[in-house]
């Protein structure tokens, strides 16, 4: 068995074939994959953790389930399946939609690691989800008891996960499937192949929703203040390295017990938070009346973004009967929809009214004096407009100084341009 191990190490290593054919085949014996001694062993299984063996190593995996009825936060973990279905007769184009899909093609990932940074010295630990699965959610948490088990690890994981459709994540596009994806080169010749993942990263949506609103989005910010979700003597994440450390040199699973408890706690809020999600998502297409304003404000110009000009107008339309900073965001999105579609007029209207708005007055100055001079030849309004601008380029105080400045050449060129216009006339 050591033989054949040292052999895929050579080949990993990238030794030619002409140096492995001149080993001899290694004699076949019989191992027990089992005759490992485990520590803590009946620790382990009292904690719902059991070995998964594979050749002489092994991971170690934790399994929990939960009813459809039980509640986390806000949701009961049922009204998943309602969204999902729901998003089957959406007619919308969203990167959040489960439209083609079952509520059971969804997994709920995410890895705990040594560290924060992308390089190949970053060591997964954890690799857990959660899914449902025969009417039940279960969480699945695959455990690194060693370095020597990364192949087991990966090996469980991946033959565990299958061709599962749909990860579903917090910042998974940008670090953990990366992570997996760096890892994985390291053993891919022992291992299964990696499933080729649709992907609903959580974190992009929560920015868009809750970053003017929220003090962090972080997932513990979010679960506490949206899905109302309060974690109790939770691990915080900086100290699982050091515990995992701590685990490795003692081998006893009360070091890391905190991080089951807060990685399962991870893989149960992105289920709420989906839902959360989806649920304001649908929910807007019939009316913004449940909604916070600026929640529905996001939604529009999410569904925008995404070409969908007839729903996020909507939106729009609904959000300006208040008076507020959403309805005059919405107002300039509202306006600069309907020049992109030829109705100068009513744009036109919409931003000459915003050039009374604190925040609005240059944005609105500016697109009022292009209106006027390329669609009405309105030289002489075109120039007050410019004016206007120019005279309120204070509200460009986030802008960093060489922007500023840009803007403000800018600027005396148009007037210059208008002004020799003007005197042609």
């Amino acid at each position: 068995m050591m033989k054949q191990k040292l052999l895929r190490m050579k080949q990993h290593m990238g030794i030619e074939k002409e140096q492995q054919s001149t080993l001899s085949p290694p004699p076949v014996e019989e191992i027990k994959t089992n005759s490992k001694t485990i520590p803590f062993e009946e620790e382990w299984r009292a904690y719902d953790t059991n070995p998964l063996w594979f050749e002489e190593d092994y991971t170690l995996m934790r399994e929990k389930e939960y009813s459809l009825d039980h509640k986390h936060g806000r949701y009961l973990f049922s009204e998943l399946c309602e969204v999902v279905k729901r998003w089957q007769d959406h007619i919308y184009e969203h990167p959040l939609s489960a439209k083609g899909r079952r509520a059971e093609d969804l997994l709920f990932f995410d890895t705990e690691t040594t560290g924060l940074s992308s390089g190949v010295g970053n060591t997964i630990f954890m690799l857990g989800y959660c899914q449902i699965q025969e009417e039940q959610v279960r969480v699945k948490q695959y455990f690194l008891p060693g370095p020597e088990a990364e192949v087991a690890l990966y090996h469980h994981f991946l033959t565990d996960v299958g061709n599962t459709g749909n990860l579903v994540t917090f910042n998974g596009k940008a670090f953990d499937w990366p992570q997996v994806k760096t890892r994985h080169t390291f053993v891919r010749d022992q291992v299964p192949k990696l499933p080729k993942f649709g992907h609903f990263d959580l974190l992009h949506a929560s920015r868009r929703f809750w970053k003017n609103t929220l003090p962090s989005c972080k997932l513990s910010i979010v679960e506490q203040e949206i899905l109302q979700f309060e974690r109790i003597e939770d691990t915080p994440s900086y100290m699982a390295p050091m515990l995992y450390f701590d685990f490795l040199q003692e081998q006893d699973p009360d070091f890391v017990k905190g991080i089951f408890q807060h990685h399962e706690w991870d893989v149960l809020s992105l289920m709420t938070l989906y839902t959360h999600l989806s649920s304001l998502l649908l929910n807007s297409v019939h009316s913004t009346q449940y909604l916070q304003r600026r929640e529905a404000f996001e939604i529009a110009r999410w569904y925008e973004a995404m070409g969908e000009k007839e729903l996020s107008q909507g939106l729009y339309e609904q959000l300006l009967r208040e008076d507020d900073e959403v309805a005059h965001l919405s107002q300039f999105a509202f306006a600069k929809a309907k020049k992109q579609s030829g109705d100068w007029r009513l744009a036109l209207f919409l931003f000459e009214e915003l050039v009374g708005k604190n925040h609005f007055i240059f944005e609105a100055a500016i697109e009022c004096a292009k209106i006027y001079e390329h669609q009405y030849k309105d030289i002489e309004k075109a120039l007050y407009f410019t004016e206007v601008a120019r005279a309120n380029t204070s509200s460009l105080a986030p802008h960093k100084n060489e922007k500023k400045q840009q803007i403000a050449l800018e600027l005396q060129q148009r007037k210059l341009r208008l002004e020799k216009k003007y005197n042609k006339k």
